[in-house]
């Protein structure tokens, strides 16, 4: 515990110089890193997907580093120095998908991986004349499961979606008495929820 509450304190400090923070039209997400020197490094992004937020994780998922950013536009340094040797992954999260970037530090500089990256695409809901709209543009032919508990935390709905790109579902809650509906998703071991309120 000591280990990793040093370790968290030392990847917290390491994390600094902003440089700007403004809104873009670029019509495509985009995201580049250079290696300024050594494991000093630029990323710049031009993601126009939303409100960001950019982690830095570990080879076992533990999250390091995590920042949220206001607007679809950033550059901003980052100074690798005090991580050790391994392999970890920028995640840069906006509102409809995730970009994953591996990346390995060893002593004396950090490589990143291009044809690793990976983009996962978020499930999307939307409530509208009492039903549900649940799609998701599975790349990878990841599963979607899909669950729908009522009010009272009763599963009332439970399905898998797998073996296409365009994975989608609609529900009707028109026979559903009113109340607050949760829309729990699952993907390639990602869990979403959503809160439904039915007048």
């Amino acid at each position: 515990m000591k280990n990793l509450l040093k370790r968290s304190l030392l990847i917290a400090a390491i994390f600094t110089l902003p440089i700007s923070n403004a809104m873009s039209n670029e019509p495509n997400p985009d995201s580049n890193i250079i290696i300024v020197n050594g494991k000093l490094i630029d990323l710049t992004l031009d993601y126009a997907d939303g409100n960001l937020e950019v982690n830095v994780q570990d080879s076992f998922g533990f999250v390091l580093y995590r920042e949220k950013y206001t607007g679809a536009s950033l550059s901003r340094k980052f100074d690798l120095t005090l991580l050790p040797n391994g392999n970890y992954i920028f995640e840069i999260n906006g509102q409809t998908k995730i970009k994953m970037i591996p990346f390995t530090v060893t002593a004396n500089n950090v490589d990143f991986e291009k044809e690793k990256e990976t983009i996962f695409f978020k499930p999307i809901v939307r409530f509208k004349n009492d039903v549900v709209f649940i799609s998701k543009l599975a790349l990878n032919k990841e599963a979607l499961h899909i669950k729908v508990y009522d009010p009272n935390a009763n599963l009332i709905y439970s399905e898998e979606l797998k073996n296409n790109l365009n994975l989608g579902r609609k529900l009707s809650f028109s026979k559903l008495e009113p109340g607050n509906y949760r829309v729990v998703l699952k993907s390639d071991g990602r869990i979403f929820e959503e809160t439904l309120k039915k007048i």
